[in-house]
């Protein structure tokens, strides 16, 4: 048992988990992950449309709200909160800006606001990018508008930590894949290559990039809150975690291993796009500290993901 600030008592059987983003691809794998491993968990969702995660998780026992629903938050009074919310694009034109700013910035602020008033709060779990990392993971170095968002969000984390008096961990997920999502992936178009009549144009291919099983990442989450009791007493404010395998693939080769597997060949136009001004040429993740500090570490690699 973990006893928080206001001396309510949590256990791990039946956690109350607050998450944004839940029709999203991370959000749609998790939850019923969640609902498998903790037959009495409460899961509070809050969203654009209800409708949607309503028909989404229509079997599932959770409770879906506006973004704007602020009384049910605080009546909820949830343990953990993993916020997944976000607005994902290189796009750094004028136009994206204002819808940026309110979903990356904007509305993680104001949630952060209500949630001040949840004395039962014990971790807020931030999502990062790997492409904060631009130049290695030493520092924040920021690809693109939109990780330099996210970044600017956890400053906002901090923050309202510190006023409210609850543990906040980063995750940082690099280059996820598998399950189905409604957004192509770099996968997607090497597979369709397979298939195409016209050669699919990309880039030269000669990023390095860390590919995680969408298994494996919503398999970190529940590890988080399998050991939230150590997070809180032993951790760091603001720790990170970078979700992948540890081992970089580049694209050239990872269309290679999808030529292998599907016994075709790609049509594919290397070089016919240009690499985007500040784009990530070397992503992987470092992974020593995960499996040292809280005993996870991903189980699938990219040739056994791509039988899936």
């Amino acid at each position: 048992m973990i006893t928080n600030k206001n001396n309510n008592n949590f256990c791990t059987k039946n956690p109350k988990i607050l998450i944004t983003g839940a029709t999203g691809f991370v959000g749609k794998h998790l939850i019923p992950h969640l609902v498998h491993i903790y037959e009495d968990i409460e899961i509070l969702t809050i969203n654009r449309s209800i409708e949607k995660a309503q028909n989404l998780f229509s079997d599932l026992k959770c409770k879906h709200i506006l973004s704007t629903d602020y009384d049910s938050i605080i009546k909820f009074n949830p343990d953990v909160v993993i916020h997944l919310a976000t607005l994902s694009t290189s796009r750094n034109d004028m136009e994206i800006i204002k819808p940026m700013l309110e979903a990356n910035i904007e509305f993680g602020v104001q949630l952060l606001s209500v949630l001040s008033k949840c004395n039962n709060l014990k971790l807020f779990v931030n999502v990062g990018s790997f492409a904060e990392y631009r130049s290695g993971t030493d520092k924040i170095n920021d690809a693109y508008l939109y990780t330099a968002t996210k970044s600017a969000f956890r400053h906002f984390v901090d923050f309202y930590s510190n006023l409210a008096s609850f543990k906040y961990i980063t995750a940082v997920p690099y280059t996820i894949y598998g399950g189905n999502d409604t957004a192509k992936k770099i996968i997607d178009y090497i597979r369709e290559s397979l298939i195409s009549q016209a050669p699919v144009k990309m880039t030269k291919g000669e990023q390095t990039l860390d590919f995680i099983h969408i298994s494996d990442v919503v398999s970190f989450f529940a590890k988080i809150i399998e050991n939230l009791q150590n997070i809180i007493e032993k951790f760091p404010n603001g720790e990170e975690f970078h979700l992948g395998t540890g081992v970089g693939t580049k694209i050239r080769e990872l269309a290679r291993l999808i030529e292998q597997h599907e016994n075709k060949k790609c049509n594919i136009d290397w070089g016919g796009l240009a690499y985007r001004p500040m784009d990530v040429m070397y992503a992987v993740a470092p992974i020593e500290k995960n499996n040292k500090v809280i005993k996870w570490k991903s189980k699938i690699s990219i040739e056994e993901g791509l039988k899936l």
